[in-house]
């Protein structure tokens, strides 16, 4: 009796870890989020961008920014065996992050779900941008 449950016991942590480990959720993209400065001045388009790309060395783990031509960002995030790759498109008003690419993320396009530690990262990265941006 003792050795059946203690079975059941390791069946259902198995079985635990698997189900958590597996698990996805719908992909979290930030659209047009508005900037909102602490002078209450419209910043420059240069003074976004430097935010942005300031705001990458605060994430953990950080963001490689490329500046592809004004107004348009592509971060890349690797992390051990994932990478996450996003475009990061603004104006003086506000901005968006979109997902671009990814790998070892578990990403299904047909149901728009990925793994959770993606939406951390780009939770983490907008909170980190808002502040920077607010700064200006």
């Amino acid at each position: 009796m003792k050795h059946r449950v203690f079975n059941q016991l390791i069946f259902l942590a198995v079985a635990m870890v698997l189900f958590v480990v597996c698990r996805t959720t719908p992909v979290f993209n930030v659209k047009d989020a508005t900037i909102h400065t602490a002078s209450g001045k419209e910043p420059t388009l240069e003074d976004v961008t430097k935010a942005i790309v300031s705001a990458s060395t605060n994430s953990t783990p950080a963001w490689n920014m490329t500046v592809v031509k004004p107004g348009h960002i592509v971060a890349t995030l690797n992390n051990r065996t994932h990478m996450a790759q996003v475009d990061i498109n603004y104006t003086t008003k506000g901005y968006s992050i979109t997902r671009k690419d990814s790998a070892d993320l578990q990403y299904d396009a047909e149901k728009g779900t990925i793994h959770p530690s993606y939406n951390k990262w780009i939770q983490i990265l907008d909170s980190n941008i808002r502040a920077k941006v607010s700064m200006l």
